[in-house]
C-alpha cells in the first residue's frame, strides 16, 4: 500500500535527533510530490487531527519505551478508517518491544500499519564524554536511513513487523509513566543555583510542564526524562542526581523540525 497525501508527519523530539530524523522524511516526501505537515506531538491535540492522507508518528526510544505524551497521543488519534500509518524511531539502546506494541495501538485505532523504521542515534541521558565528530557522523548515517525510508514508504516497499511471545509482554508492560516514574525517583533533576541564571528557558520549553519558575527552576512529578531542560540550558545548571553531566544539542529548537530544502 502506497501513502495517501498528504501526511501529517507527529514527532516528538527532546534534544534534537528525532526532529532532525522528520524533517529529512519530510523533504524527501516533499521532493517526491508529497506534500508533509510537520506537526510537533506536544502542541498537536490528537482528538481534533483530522488527516484525509497518511499519518506519520516519529519518536525517540526512551527507558526501553518510548515517552508517554507519545502513547498518550496514538492512543486519541481519531479513528484512521483504513489510511495508513508509519512510525519512524530514533534510538541509542534497546526498544524491548515498542515497534510491535506501537503497530498493535496504530491497527486498534483503525489505521493500516504502512512501515516502520528504527534508526541509531547518539545518546542524550548522562552523557560523561562525546566525540563530537562521531555524533555528527552518526547523525548524518541515519538521516539517511530516515531518507531512504521516506522512499521506500512513497514506493510501498515498506513493511512493520511485529515479534509476537516476550517483547510484546516486556512492551505492553512499559507503555505507561512506570518507567519514568522509576527514573524520577532513581535520578531526581535539581539545579546548581550557584550558576543558574533563572533565564527560565527549561520552564519554557518543558514539554510536560514539569519544569516550574519560582527563584529557581523547580521541578515536579511529570518528567519523562526527554532531556530538553538539560539541552537547552544556556549554562548548563541542571543536574540528575546531584551530578553534573555534558549537554547533548541536536538542533538548537528541538520542538521545531523545519523541511530542508
Amino acid at each position: 500500500m502506497k501513502p495517501a497525501g498528504p501526511i501529517d508527519l507527529c514527532f516528538f523530539s527532546g534534544t534534537g535527533n528525532t526532529a532532525l530524523a522528520a524533517a529529512r522524511m519530510a523533504a524527501e516526501f516533499d521532493a517526491l510530490g508529497i506534500s508533509t505537515n510537520l506537526r510537533a506531538i506536544e502542541d498537536t491535540d490528537p482528538a481534533t487531527l483530522y488527516s484525509s492522507g497518511t499519518i506519520g508518528i516519529a519518536c525517540p526510544a526512551a527507558a526501553f519505551t518510548t515517552h508517554p505524551l507519545v502513547w498518550r497521543f496514538v492512543k486519541n488519534l481519531r479513528p484512521g478508517n483504513g489510511r495508513g500509518a508509519f512510525l519512524l524511531v530514533t534510538m541509542s539502546a534497546a526498544t524491548f518491544g515498542l515497534v510491535g506494541r506501537m503497530r498493535s495501538l496504530i491497527e486498534s485505532r483503525g489505521y493500516y500499519p504502512l512501515g516502520a523504521l528504527k534508526i541509531r542515534m547518539p545518546s542524550n541521558f548522562m552523557l560523561k564524554s562525546e566525540d563530537p565528530r562521531k555524533s555528527a557522523r552518526v547523525r548524518e548515517a541515519a538521516l539517511t536511513k530516515a531518507a531512504s525510508f521516506a522512499s521506500r514508504i512513497a514506493e510501498g516497499k515498506t513493511s512493520w513487523r511485529r515479534i509476537r511471545g516476550l517483547p510484546d509482554l516486556v512492551a505492553a508492560h512499559l507503555a505507561n509513566d512506570n518507567p519514568f516514574e522509576w527514573m524520577r525517583r532513581r535520578f531526581p533533576l535539581s539545579v546548581d543555583p550557584s550558576i543558574c541564571t533563572r533565564c527560565g528557558i527549561c520552564a519554557l520549553h518543558c514539554p510536560t510542564s514539569n519544569v516550574r519558575m519560582n527563584d529557581l527552576p523547580g521541578f515536579g512529578d511529570r518528567c519523562e526524562f526527554c532531556m530538553r531542560c538539560q539541552s537547552v540550558c544556556p549554562v548548563n545548571a541542571i543536574r540528575l542526581n546531584g551530578k553534573r553531566f555534558l549537554q547533548y544539542r541536536a538542533k538548537a529548537e528541538p520542538w521545531q523540525a523545519d523541511i530542508q530544502q
